[in-house]
């Protein structure tokens, strides 16, 4: 009776022991596997190169071939909308152009989102993040042409002279019909060096001005910006069919100034079409 009892007992606790031993085992490898995932995840995630305004106005610089630049951020949906199209445009024109992508996200992202995203994009383009102490000024080094909106795409020829730019989404097939004139003649040459013209932000005064010259074209037009809501494509097409009043899209508001301009040209355009239509069709406005 005692020994049937002491061997069921000793039974009984080798069994325990090699269910800890395995359950241990089984726990390991999770933890290595998941930490190899995690070291994994982490080396696959591309570079994202921090820089300033001296080392951005040496990157606006063609060396040879033409520039393709990209100004976005991870917050501005019409930039992360549009970004596959330029991934493509990035792997059909590999080796004929240049092409960067500059985020200007909040530093902090650096390692975080913007990274993060241009993985899931499957983005090979070089990738920087513009720290500035002074956006008004980068933005001016740039493009005459860039009011402050997100997403910016601009290209050089290889010396340095605009031949695109966009404010707002790209138009794909305006871009490449703009690429394909420059790449057949792409050739290394010597780098010419372009004093970029300097203009002031707009304020709400030029808004207002534009508005009444605009007004006086007969033209109705509201320009949307930033987070503006979305608005149906069936109240689109009323108040241009109906009213001829244009909702333009501007893109993501970057400066603080330019808001200014966009809040005068809308306000100056609303009374006229309130003027003009009445209360319910201003109601339909963004």
């Amino acid at each position: 009776m005692n020994v049937t009892h002491f061997s069921r007992t000793k039974t009984t606790r080798h069994l325990m022991l090699f269910v800890f031993v395995l359950c241990f085992s089984l726990f390991a490898s999770a933890q290595t596997t998941n930490s190899e995932k995690t070291v994994s995840a982490a080396a696959v995630l591309p570079r994202v190169t921090q820089i300033n305004e001296i080392a951005l106005k040496n990157l606006i610089k063609p060396n040879g071939k033409p520039l393709l630049i990209n100004f976005w951020a991870t917050w501005c949906d019409p930039c992360r909308e549009e970004f596959p199209d330029l991934v493509k445009i990035d792997d059909d024109y590999k080796g004929k152009i240049d092409f960067i992508t500059i985020s200007l996200d909040d530093l902090a992202e650096i390692k975080r989102d913007v990274p993060k995203f241009l993985s899931e994009m499957g983005a090979e383009m070089p990738a920087y993040l513009l720290k500035s102490t002074n956006e008004d000024a980068a933005i001016m080094m740039v493009s005459k042409h860039w009011q402050g909106g997100l997403p910016f795409t601009i290209l050089f020829n290889e010396n340095g002279e605009t031949a695109y730019f966009r404010q707002g989404k790209v138009k794909i097939d305006v871009l490449r019909a703009s690429l394909e004139k420059l790449v057949p003649s792409a050739t290394i040459s010597e780098l010419a060096i372009v004093n970029l013209p300097v203009i002031p932000p707009r304020s709400s005064a030029e808004g207002k001005t534009d508005a009444e010259k605009d007004i006086a074209a007969g033209i109705l037009k509201i320009k949307r910006y930033g987070l503006t809501p979305a608005i149906p494509e069936q109240t689109l097409e009323q108040l241009k069919k109906e009213y001829n009043i244009e909702i333009a899209e501007t893109g993501c508001v970057l400066l603080n100034v330019t808001p200014d301009y966009f809040t005068a040209y809308n306000e100056t355009m609303r009374v006229a079409i309130k003027k003009r239509f009445g209360d319910a069709v201003l109601a339909k406005l963004p």
